[in-house]
């Protein structure tokens, strides 16, 4: 049910591409059948050059507070790269979250957009990227990025995580939980997107959005009764196409949120232990 479900909104075309259908912007979809539903696409109106457009493939999707907690993009190509920063630049994204390698099994995943600590600033039409320190963690790292634009500078940091097979899942749940859980202490609100991203911004991207989405809800105490997972990932999936891809990327983002509500009861039991010795 759920596999046809994750092809239904695409092949029925519920939901229009139409902009991301326009001559000029089909070569900026890196896969031909992830295309961004109008409705909930990002627009871009930081204008650089001649050559920008408003068209970037990429989603908003709402969070817990706000229409507009997640940008659900793919992974930049060669062309698209000067459009991402002009895109974290527009919405004074934070924190990156890259779910993917450049390369897997031997295929181009996502263009390179940031710089490696100790490198050289790496120049993007009118963005510099400088790497100012590297954090290594087991199966992540943590990048200070920080990107200049007409002479102002942002600190932006990229969380990317390395251990992730492209339409498989982690052989571990823990590193997962590990990077959101920091990635909160970076950005505890909404109030800004968090930008994530694989290859295509579907599968992996959406395992990253759900669990998090869930955790905020779990933190805040504030779980609605009908709760279900499945009902979530659809609801996410009218807002990009192709939301969590494969069974096992389902099953993986049920465990995370089944362990989640165990560390939430014992965090309570706890409380209640040491409120009862008082």
């Amino acid at each position: 049910k759920l596999k046809r479900q994750s092809t239904k909104y695409r092949s029925d075309k519920i939901y229009p591409t139409a902009a991301s259908e326009q001559p000029e912007n089909i070569k900026k979809n890196r896969y031909k059948d992830i295309l961004p539903f109008d409705h909930s696409r990002v627009e871009l109106s930081l204008i650089t050059s001649d050559a920008d457009s408003h068209y970037i493939n990429a989603n908003f999707i709402k969070g817990v507070y706000g229409p507009r907690a997640y940008i659900a993009t793919q992974g930049p190509l060669p062309t698209t790269v000067i459009d991402f920063w002009r895109m974290i630049w527009e919405y004074e994204v934070l924190i990156v979250v890259m779910a993917c390698m450049e390369f897997e099994m031997g295929k181009k995943k996502c263009e390179r957009y940031w710089a490696e600590a100790g490198g050289s600033p790496l120049r993007c039409g009118p963005f510099s990227v400088a790497c100012e320190a590297e954090e290594k963690k087991n199966e992540y790292v943590i990048r200070t990025l920080k990107v200049t634009l007409n002479e102002e500078i942002r600190t932006i940091y990229q969380f990317h995580y390395k251990n992730w097979p492209d339409h498989d899942v982690p052989s571990s749940i823990d590193p997962i939980l590990e990077l959101i859980g920091e990635i909160r202490c970076y950005q505890p609100d909404d109030s800004i997107p968090l930008c994530v991203h694989c290859s295509a911004g579907c599968g992996r991207t959406g395992v990253i959005c759900a669990i998090d989405y869930t955790q905020k809800l779990l933190k805040d105490g504030i779980v609605p009764v009908n709760f279900s997972i499945f009902s979530l990932i659809q609801e996410m999936r009218t807002q990009r196409p192709s939301i969590v891809q494969t069974k096992e990327q389902y099953e993986l983002v049920y465990d995370a949120v089944v362990e989640l509500f165990k560390r939430q009861i014992k965090a309570l039991d706890a409380q209640e232990d040491s409120a009862a010795s008082q």
